[in-house]
This record gives structure tokens, C-alpha cells and sequence, in this order.
């Protein structure tokens, strides 16, 4: 009921019979968790499963095509692992380097990190791109906040 209730609230729809089904899907992937529930609506967007038709001004979804494209995986963590496995390997190695900082950090301590990764694996594809425009990306594809 509460994931139903959230649901409403994130497309602004009024009616509760309207969500239940897409609601119970997210339900099942999440297990209500606010923060997978918030990643897995994103995520419906990002693959087309959820969309905003502006000729009807409303919300569109496919509910089978939605637990068909997300029954291969048991939650939103894996759904969320493969997004990752989406990025650049560089992207990749960065964001783990910004993982092993915590929750959060500085931009000058990632740039240290960083650039002290890409003196020990020299083999590393990690020479290519600069510490700002990792940090951008991995921001953009919201895996990280950066400060205001």
C-alpha cells in the first residue's frame, strides 16, 4: 500500500487502482525499500518501460512488458548492477575509487585517488579521461551528488 501510495505520488495520479499493478511489480523488486524503489522507477524510465505521453498528459507503462524485461533479476540491486556494467570501464574503476571513500568526499581527495590509481595499474584504461569529467558523469548517470 505504501509503494502504491509513492507510486501515485511520483506520477501525480490520483486514482489508486491505476498504479496497483505497476505498483505490486516495483513491490516485488524492491521490497518496498523507499531508496531501490526510487532507482527502480528511474531505471523504468531510463528503458522506456515508463513514459510521460504528452498527447494524453499522463503516464504510459506496460505492466507485462515491465516483469518480463525485470524477471531476470531478484532485485533492484542487480537491475542496478547492470546499469553500472553500462558505464566505461574507466567510469567504472572511478566510481569504485569514489566508493572506497565513503559517503561522501572532496573533489580534491578523489583527484588524488584517482591519480594514484592510474600510477599503480598502469595497464589500467584509466589515462584517457580527467578526474572532472569522470566526476560529471558519474553524476549525471546519478550515482553520485556533487555538492551544491
Amino acid at each position: 500500500e505504501d509503494v502504491n501510495r509513492a507510486i501515485m505520488a511520483l506520477l501525480s495520479i490520483d486514482k489508486e487502482s491505476r498504479t496497483e499493478g505497476l505498483a505490486s511489480i516495483c513491490y516485488k523488486r524492491t521490497s518496498g525499500n523507499p531508496f531501490f524503489l526510487l532507482e527502480f522507477v528511474k531505471l523504468l524510465e531510463e528503458e522506456s518501460l515508463l513514459h510521460f505521453h504528452l498527447g494524453l498528459f499522463q503516464w504510459k507503462w506496460d505492466e507485462v512488458e515491465i516483469e518480463t524485461r525485470t524477471a531476470s533479476t531478484e532485485n533492484v540491486v542487480d537491475l542496478l548492477q547492470h546499469k553500472m556494467e553500462k558505464l566505461s570501464k574507466e567510469a567504472q574503476e572511478f566510481l569504485q575509487c569514489a566508493a572506497c571513500l565513503g559517503a561522501s568526499f572532496e573533489i580534491e581527495t578523489i583527484e588524488i585517488v584517482w591519480q594514484h590509481q592510474q600510477v599503480i595499474y598502469v595497464d589500467s584504461s584509466a589515462a584517457e579521461t580527467g578526474t572532472e569529467e569522470l566526476l560529471a558523469t558519474i553524476v549525471e548517470q546519478n550515482y553520485l551528488e556533487k555538492p551544491e
